[in-house]
């Protein structure tokens, strides 16, 4: 396979974004044809390259500035997160109608996460996430600049961190290249720098935040894309962690933290999500609960850990793409993207949560307590998913990008595909967690085609999956399939001095600079202006970070 093929997920997509570009300059909307041409050929160009050799393949196109280099490969995790990335936006792209000014910024959108995900240094992985954060924010801002999004200034700070570490990485060990780094210069503070900038740039935290906030938008063209391209890269930055540190992160205590913090997210996630008024906004918590799982597991430093984090993140994709097309009323679509959401078995996202809380028991210590809590926080969970079947459907969106049959497969799909958990977890996970975690021998997982086996203990999931599938099939089969009618259902529970924190939030965010102070420093004006549609400024402002990051 030549070198130069490590392009082509980059390029079929930026050659797609040109076509429908100059098409529309000639009044000729391309429209989905050429935006799913150029999605599935990035994803097409993915598969070829790695399952061609299944080894690593790299591309040196000279350097980027002092001790950086513009660097590009493919390994088994930039194939893991490429595919998380592509896939959920192909689906969305090829289905949903959208301007062609609209189009163009998606289809670079997903070309500039591919190449974050596969940037081989820290630098330029920094520069493409921050211009796919941009990119994200002009797409929700062109569709509807009142509706909720995320802060422009808070996503290019997160990745602004991430090349900050990278010049401490240049500075103090010649390079920034993440095979290259040495071992001793992941120190504790660059370590954290590094966690924040993931942390920020996925939205990851205990309160709502924006992969939450963006499925309340009157429409999900905008909404789907931004959580299918941007969402995954801070969860890429805490794997490729590993690979800085020979397999762990550079004290236990970090582990413990960010693992922490990962039953936190998801926790808030479903606490939310048992108190939502409609259907809509449990929806909306699916996927910051799937991103605390994934957190907490990918955190613990073990294999089997990573392995299940992957397969969460794989499915949370899968389930974005689900959530933007699905209708907001009810009926079957919309039960069964429930039961697959909540992890209900015997789907894909059951059998990672089985997998990940197995990896907290296995890792011992004080991280088993963790394992209760997100033991504790999946059966808050699945009494959401029983109160969020009888809710209203809440706000709907335009009824021309949605499609409910394709919702009802996918999330269907995810179920049916659970007997294959060991398939996805030898083909698809295992390559990626041995290739970052060549130095560590705790918590291994091994198995094939049929079972997943841990230190532990085997999961039969091929043989214990199937008659689960088949029971559901006679269950539905057989029962009666009277319509769901929405009801008003009380919460289970609800968060002390939440009305009071969202007082003060408020208050906060309203806070205003005096009238003469306004015309001096008006932070707020900057990030209009950047996803207002006038793509000079944000140019302008990346090539500023280039130059201040090289020289």
């Amino acid at each position: 396979m030549p070198s130069l093929a490590v392009l082509a997920p980059i390029v079929i997509p930026l050659v797609a974004a040109a076509v429908i570009t100059a098409f529309g300059l000639a009044r000729v909307d391309l429209g989905r044809i050429a935006c799913a041409f150029g999605a599935w050929g990035s994803v097409a160009a993915l598969l070829v390259v790695w399952l061609s050799v299944r080894s690593t393949q790299q591309l040196h196109l000279g350097p980027l500035g002092f001790g950086s280099s513009l660097l590009l490969r493919i390994d088994a995790v930039g194939f893991a997160f490429g595919l998380i990335v592509t896939v959920p936006a192909a689906v969305l792209l090829s289905l949903q109608p959208r301007t062609w000014q609209e189009a163009t910024v998606a289809i670079v959108g997903v070309a500039a996460a591919v190449t974050a995900v596969e940037a081989g240094g820290v630098v330029l992985t920094a520069l493409a996430g921050g211009t796919a954060a941009t990119l994200a924010v002009v797409q929700l801002d062109t569709e509807e600049v009142k509706a909720p999004h995320p802060s422009w200034g808070v996503l290019l700070g997160a990745w602004l961190a991430l090349s900050w570490a990278g010049v401490i990485f240049e500075v103090g060990a010649g390079t920034d290249g993440f095979s290259a780094v040495p071992v001793a210069s992941l120190t504790v503070p660059v370590f954290a720098l590094i966690a924040v900038a993931a942390l920020g740039a996925s939205g990851l935290f205990p309160w709502r935040s924006w992969p939450s906030q963006l499925w309340s938008r009157p429409s999900l063209r905008a909404a789907g894309m931004s959580v299918a391209t941007l969402y995954p890269l801070g969860f890429y930055l805490l794997v490729r962690e590993y690979e800085f540190g020979d397999g762990r992160y550079p004290q236990p205590a970090l582990n413990v933290v960010l693992a922490g913090l990962g039953v936190a997210v998801a926790l808030g996630a479903a606490i939310r999500a048992q108190g939502a008024a409609n259907r809509r906004e449990f929806l909306g918590e699916v996927i910051p609960g799937f991103g605390g799982f994934a957190l907490m597991t990918i955190a613990l430093g073990t294999p089997l850990g990573l392995v299940a984090g992957l397969l969460s993140l794989a499915t949370a994709g899968a389930l974005t793409a689900c959530l933007a097309l699905l209708p907001d009323r009810s009926g079957l679509p919309s039960l069964v993207a429930i039961a697959a959401a909540v992890g209900l078995p015997p789907g894909l996202a059951f059998g990672a949560r089985v997998l990940g809380l197995e990896s907290t028991f296995e890792a011992g210590n004080s991280i088993g307590l963790i394992g209760l809590a997100g033991a504790a926080t999946w059966v808050v969970w699945v009494a959401a998913a029983a109160r969020a079947v009888g809710l209203p459907a809440g706000r709907g969106h335009a009824v021309a990008e949605t499609f409910p049959r394709i919702a009802l497969a996918i999330a269907a799909a995810t179920i049916v595909a659970g007997p294959a958990l060991a398939a996805f977890q030898s083909s698809f996970a295992d390559p990626a967690q041995g290739e970052v975690m060549t130095g560590s021998a705790a918590g291994s997982v091994a198995g094939g085609l049929v079972t997943v086996e841990t230190v532990s203990t085997v999961l039969p999931a091929l043989t214990l999956f199937i008659p689960l599938v088949a029971m559901a099939v006679l269950v539905y089969a057989f029962a009666a399939t009277a319509p769901v009618r929405g009801q008003a259902r009380p919460a289970l529970f609800t968060m002390p001095g939440r009305e009071t924190s969202a007082r003060l939030w408020a208050a906060i965010r309203a806070a205003r600079l005096p009238e003469q102070y306004r015309s001096v420093v008006d932070l707020r004006a900057i990030e209009p202006a950047a996803a207002g549609g006038h793509a000079v400024l944000w140019l302008a402002a990346l090539a500023a970070l280039v130059f201040a990051v090289t020289r």
